[in-house]
Order: C-alpha cells, then sequence, then structure tokens
C-alpha cells in the first residue's frame, strides 16, 4: 500500500512539473511574441511618421509656403 502511494505521489510530482515547464516553455514564447509584436509596432509608427514628414515637406514645397 505504500509503495502505491509512493508512485501516485511521484506521478502526481511529475505531472505538475511538466505543466510547470510546459507554462514556462509558453510564457517565454509569449514575451517573445510580445516583444516582436513591439517591435513591428514601432517601425510601422516610425514608416508613419517618415511618411506624414515627407508629406508635409512636399506640401510646403509645391505650395511655396515659408518662402
Amino acid at each position: 500500500m505504500l509503495i502505491l502511494i509512493v508512485v501516485v505521489v511521484a506521478v502526481f510530482i511529475g505531472m505538475r512539473s511538466e505543466r510547470a515547464r510546459q507554462a514556462h516553455q509558453m510564457w517565454g514564447s509569449y514575451k517573445s511574441r510580445i516583444a516582436t509584436m513591439r517591435g513591428l509596432r514601432m517601425k510601422e509608427t516610425m514608416n508613419a511618421l517618415f511618411g506624414i514628414c515627407a508629406l508635409v515637406l512636399v506640401v510646403i514645397m509645391v505650395t511655396g509656403i515659408g518662402g
């Protein structure tokens, strides 16, 4: 009976440690995806900012504002 209890406890601990390992891997993957998404958003924001600046410069040159 004692051996059965030890086996059940060992299996339970093994299952919990496997779940913890999987959760840790998923969290690492999630953090990596979030960092990638932040980088893409920053890149898109910078591209939009450059596009707006270029558009403003073109409008200024075409209309002759400021000169």
